[in-house]
């Protein structure tokens, strides 16, 4: 599949995005240009303990598929996650090598959900920030295999995109917002469109969790409502 090229300046159209949300949109349209549908923003886990949803830095992966991610253990077992970190190349995988019966017949059996979600093959590049942090950019979809440009191209704005998650990451941490974690997770993720129920099922919480974490912000940031609680904390770069 050949695709336009995304961008002629990679570093300066991703050195203008100013908080999270505008990366998520960024990596929204760079998916929808190369034909796929999930994108992916990872810190690496160290050891064997952990979840997906306890290292992603941001995705757009449905509720109901990060559950059962997570249910299957697969940020632990996946072999895609084990390459990621022994070496420094692209990994290029399709789920019918990830969810085998070498690994489990539970997991084999997984491969019909992941294939109705239309997520089938993809690409995880390993990257690092300036403090040496590891992680992936991973993208997904139902498409063909990649050409080797294209690979080139999303390896590019892999590295960047990373970098510059990164550098927001410490901009945060220099203006520390009045949330807790999980305030700010419940408002990152109404930004991104999620009700609170679908965000209870992302979180491992319940909805009516979900919603005092989201009055308390509200509250908080003298808002008036979660709408305004998201446009404030954007605005901050919190979120």
């Amino acid at each position: 599949m050949s695709s336009e090229l995304f961008t002629d300046d990679i570093h300066s159209d991703v050195s203008e995005l100013n908080t999270s949300f505008d990366v998520f949109k960024y990596l929204r349209k760079t998916t929808e240009r190369f034909g796929l549908h999930y994108f992916s923003v990872l810190v690496l886990p160290g050891d064997t303990t952990g979840s997906f949803t306890n290292h992603s830095i941001i995705n757009n992966w449905p509720p109901d598929m990060i559950k059962a991610y997570d249910r299957l253990d697969l940020i632990n077992l996946s072999p895609v996650i084990s390459a990621l970190k022994r070496q420094v190349t692209p990994v290029t995988w399709h789920v019918d090598d990830v969810l085998t019966t070498k690994i489990s017949d539970v997991l084999a059996s997984a491969r019909d959900a992941f294939y109705k979600k239309g997520f089938v093959r993809g690409v995880n590049f390993p990257v690092h920030d300036s403090r040496s942090m590891r992680g992936s950019v991973g993208f997904a979809g139902d498409r063909e295999p990649f050409e080797n440009r294209e690979l080139l191209e999303l390896s590019m704005i892999s590295i960047h995109i990373y970098d510059r998650l990164s550098q927001l990451t410490q901009h945060r941490e220099a203006d520390a917002p009045p949330l807790s974690d999980r305030e700010l997770e419940c408002l990152r993720w109404t930004a991104a469109g999620k009700t609170s129920s679908e965000i209870s099922t992302i979180l491992s919480l319940s909805e009516h969790t979900v919603n005092h974490y989201l009055i308390s912000a509200t509250k908080k940031l003298d808002a008036v409502n979660r709408t305004q609680a998201v446009a404030k904390s954007i605005r901050k770069g919190w979120i």
